[in-house]
């Protein structure tokens, strides 16, 4: 007979713990899912918010470089030796000789820094300006750059290719075009870029210069439009009053007073008093616009303009981007009042001032650079930067 010890009686006699643990309800997965997901949503957003920034900033960089490898040139440009040879004018010229002369100054220089800096197609394609001098009868014309002989070049060498470059984001590859020919230190100016920051967005074979959003950036070597400019009745303030009475009927100081129409502008460091901020492509005051009895239009120093279409991708300015209106942009046909002893029957070649045909809503010619719809509002541009370091 088998004897059941104590201590084993009172294990058989204790009870089965039953467990009181359960699962999660269907209410309490659904919240920490709706949980986890709030979080990763923030946490996306805060990346997101972060890329952006980074992206702008990157844009910053970009365009800051690129306008202080630009004014190097620019500035070269200005003081860079004419390559032209001018005829005498003999022991004693007259008056209409000199204003001539200074003429003839004005004009090559502003065709040297088309060829130098060219911002379209057709400032790579077009011949030099040939001129006609009245006073000896003759044509002559202004040696062609090196530079521009390598841009033409690059360009010959792509039609060849099977590649017709077309007008969209030609400013971009015009810069790309500058910047390949131009030394940062021992470094191509190139090398600034990223590989991501070199593409060919239209597929015509020309590469352009990308901001950080992918997008090509805008050039343009003159952009009048972009400073403040008297409005549709072409005159500052209220027109043909002396507003602010330094005796001066509607010169760019009045800017804003009275009855006016005037334009707002968008550039930091772009004047449009010719008295603080003269044309240095006409430092002889050849410009007719100088003799035509109007203060408003009288020209003054025009800064390139490098700019970011910014998170949003669009421009709102007129001659950049997709389209942008500048097909065949030349002034060899265009004439100009008789002023200052030249003859109007003289073209006045590659206007940088030039109102063109084309309006907008308001009813204003347009200029390069003139504000067309808000989209220009996030624009990242060498105007701006340039105020603080």
């Amino acid at each position: 007979m088998n004897r059941v010890s104590p201590a084993s009686r009172k294990a058989r006699r204790k009870p089965l713990r039953v467990s009181t643990r359960r699962g999660f309800t269907l209410v309490e997965l659904l919240v920490s899912i709706s949980i986890v997901s709030l979080l990763a949503s923030i946490l996306v957003v805060g990346l997101s918010t972060l890329r952006r920034q980074a992206q702008i900033r990157r844009c910053e960089q970009q365009v800051k470089k690129i306008d202080e490898l630009l004014m190097t040139r620019f500035n070269e440009l200005i003081n860079k030796p004419l390559p032209i040879q001018f005829p005498s004018m003999g022991p004693s010229p007259n008056p209409a000789q000199i204003s001539f002369r200074r003429f003839q100054i004005m004009t090559c220089r502003r065709e040297l820094m088309r060829m130098e800096l060219p911002d379209r197609i057709t400032d790579i394609t077009n011949i030099n300006y040939i001129f006609n001098d009245p006073t000896t009868n003759t044509q002559y014309s202004m040696m062609t750059p090196s530079s521009t002989n390598a841009f033409r070049r690059k360009a010959t060498l792509n039609a060849n290719m099977g590649n017709t470059w077309t007008e969209d984001h030609q400013g971009s590859e015009c810069l790309y075009l500058i910047l390949s020919i131009m030394q940062d230190q021992d470094a191509n100016a190139l090398d600034f870029l990223f590989p991501t920051e070199i593409g060919d967005t239209d597929g015509d074979g020309m590469l352009e210069v990308l901001d950080a959003f992918g997008n090509p950036l805008g050039f343009l070597r003159w952009a009048p439009g972009f400073s403040v400019r008297s409005g549709i009745d072409g005159r500052w303030g209220s027109p043909n009053v002396d507003d602010n009475g330094d005796g001066i009927i509607d010169n760019a100081l009045e800017f804003g007073m009275g009855t006016h129409d005037d334009y707002r502008g968008f550039s930091g460091i772009q004047g449009v008093d010719p008295g603080d901020s003269p044309d240095w492509t006409d430092i002889g005051g050849a410009d007719y616009r100088h003799y035509d009895n109007n203060n408003s239009n009288d020209p003054f120093h025009l800064y390139p303009l490098i700019c970011s279409a910014g998170p949003d991708d669009e421009f709102g300015m007129y001659g950049l981007g997709i389209n942008p209106g500048t097909t065949g942009f030349s002034y060899q046909t265009t004439t100009r009042p008789n002023s200052g002893g030249t003859p109007a029957t003289l073209p006045f070649p590659y206007d940088p001032y030039h109102f063109h045909t084309q309006t907008n809503a308001q009813g204003y010619q347009q200029q390069y650079g003139a504000f067309i719809h808000n989209g220009m509002l996030d624009n990242i541009t060498n105007h701006d930067i340039e105020e603080a370091p």
